[in-house]
């Protein structure tokens, strides 16, 4: 599986993306009442929100090599779940 290496974004940047996003609307008490698609349509658009996060934290230099390796394990099978 090749992976495509995206822009790394300024702390501001991932704020900024995090603030737009609505992540209330996931909160709401229907969110468990949806089937199986319309489920993995919001984890899909949660990680969207999330991944410039775990890019971050790729870059910090004291993080074991274990969890990055954990991390970019996560995000390539979450790339190929939500493209």
């Amino acid at each position: 599986m090749e992976q495509v290496q995206e822009p790394q974004m300024t702390l501001e940047q991932i704020e900024a993306h995090i603030k737009s996003a609505n992540l209330e609307q996931f909160n709401q008490p229907h969110a468990q009442a949806q089937d199986l698609s319309a489920q993995l349509q919001k984890v899909c658009q949660i990680y969207k929100v999330i991944k410039p996060i775990l890019q971050a934290v790729l870059s910090f230099p004291l993080i074991p090599s274990s969890i990055k390796n954990a991390i970019k394990t996560f995000v390539n099978v979450m790339n190929t779940i939500c493209p």
